[in-house]
């Protein structure tokens, strides 16, 4: 099965090894992630793949590096704040790695909400972060990329890490091999690409903590550049001074698990842990949360949610920008530019995200350029979109859909809504992705329901 397989309405079933292939559940720069079926069991499962082009691309041997080295490291720990890895196999010289399916949330949604998170909340969700830290820090596993998109919260509340793309084993391999994650979360060793421990983790969970109780990131922009010497220099405002409200000794765990010098942070993540529970207040003696999306007034008031550029270009056109910034700038380039498109939610929005970081002005002209072209396809796609159907439908179909897929239904409706030729054949088209049966029948009627009002 290669990358540009299409799971059609009704026809044949996909499969890759033995597990059948029922939809797509994401898509980003590095790959897809598919929804599907262990057959022997009958237990679903998500399929995670490459994209093929960056399999042919020269260099490609880095990615399947990198996806077999998030085989192995998730592979090798099981852990209820895990997500957990089932197989890993090669088809077609294509990898494809099978994992469990769940229905969630990112940290990174739950803290798009207006309203600060409750501190019994952060305390839960921390605590669970640092559960599964521990797990895989004991295996000998650095994660090297702890954010909030990595974050998941599934319906039941409990915490899962996922993403090991560049997680390093280092019971097997050296650590220091170049650097990797993502920079506002990234420990100063970790900046300079110098090697890391278990502690630049610690110090990616104390940015976490820092948003979650404050709302903001410790260092602000500037630029890349202005990000490393403000977190080499290591100053930054405390939690308290921002809200006012929050205990002292909060400041001095966030300060610790922050510190310039790692050999000061705190020496593993059940440390840090223990600190928290002797601050925070707790949920409930499970330690688990009710965790809720983000109200629709979090995203836009009154109106449908927008999306990012991350979601609405093609991971060829990210690819295609990638490698211009790279090659002019080092590997820097594939940072900022997934970093503007996931800030921005138009061509303009992603051009100046991108422009801030170059200060001749020769660079930042011919940079323009060559952004605007490559993102022309999708300002013309996205533009047609909100016209092809009446917005309200696509949300009551989205509202629909979300029960069965969970925040990603959007995405989802609005990819098939480009491609679809009228309301009723988007329909069926999404409803693929609901798994066969009563629940599929349930939303196809309550669809078609919904739609004839």
């Amino acid at each position: 099965m290669s990358d540009a397989t299409v799971i059609a309405p009704g026809g044949p079933r996909r499969f890759v090894g033995k597990y059948r292939i029922d939809g797509i559940l994401g898509e980003g720069a590095m790959g897809r992630v598919y929804a599907g079926q262990d057959p022997d069991i009958d237990r679903p499962v998500a399929i995670k793949t490459i994209h093929q082009h960056l399999i042919d691309a020269a260099g490609s041997q880095e990615w399947l590096d990198r996806f077999g080295r998030e085989a192995r490291a998730a592979g090798r720990v099981l852990h209820q704040n895990l997500v957990t890895i089932f197989d890993f196999l090669q088809e077609d010289g294509v990898p494809y790695l099978v994992m469990e399916r769940i229905r969630s949330i990112t940290l990174e949604d739950r803290r798009a909400s207006p309203e600060p998170l409750p501190l019994e909340e952060v305390h839960a969700i921390m605590s669970q972060i640092l559960a599964g830290l521990g797990c895989i820090h004991a295996a000998g596993i650095v994660h090297r990329d702890i954010k909030p998109a990595n974050v998941m919260l599934t319906d039941d509340g409990t915490v899962k890490l996922t993403d090991f793309g560049i997680a390093r084993l280092t019971a097997m391999e050296a650590t220091g091999a170049g650097m990797a994650g993502t920079p506002s979360y990234m420990a100063p060793e970790q900046l300079m690409g110098t090697e890391v421990d278990a502690r630049a983790d610690i110090y990616a969970t104390g940015v976490v903590l820092y948003e979650l109780l404050t709302g903001q990131k410790p260092y602000k922009g500037g630029g890349v550049e202005a990000l490393f010497e403000a977190v080499r220099n290591g100053r930054m405002t405390c939690p308290s001074e921002l809200v006012p409200t929050l205990p002292p000794a909060l400041d001095d765990i966030v300060l610790k698990a922050m510190n310039v010098d790692r050999e000061k942070r705190f020496a593993d993540a059940r440390e840090m842990r223990e600190a928290l529970a002797a601050v925070l207040p707790r949920a409930d003696h499970t330690g688990l949360i009710d965790v809720a999306p983000a109200p629709r007034s979090a995203v836009a008031q009154g109106g449908p949610m927008t999306a990012t550029m991350l979601s609405r270009m093609s991971a060829q056109t990210l690819y295609k920008i990638e490698q211009h910034l790279t090659s002019n700038i080092g590997p820097m380039g594939k940072i900022i530019a997934r970093r503007a498109a996931a800030s921005a939610t138009s061509t303009e929005e992603m051009v100046e995200a991108v422009l801030r970081e170059f200060t001749n002005e020769g660079e930042r002209e011919n940079m323009r350029k060559m952004i605007e072209r490559a993102l022309s396809d999708v300002s013309t796609s996205a533009s047609s979109t909100p016209t092809a159907f009446p917005e309200d439908s696509l949300a009551a179909i989205t509202d629909l859909l979300k029960p069965q897929l969970g925040p990603i239904a959007r995405v989802l409706v609005r990819q098939v809504a480009r491609k679809a030729s009228s309301l009723d054949d988007l329909v069926r088209q999404v409803a693929e992705n609901v798994t066969e049966g009563p629940e599929r029948e349930r939303f196809l009627k309550a669809a078609m329901s919904a739609l004839s009002r």
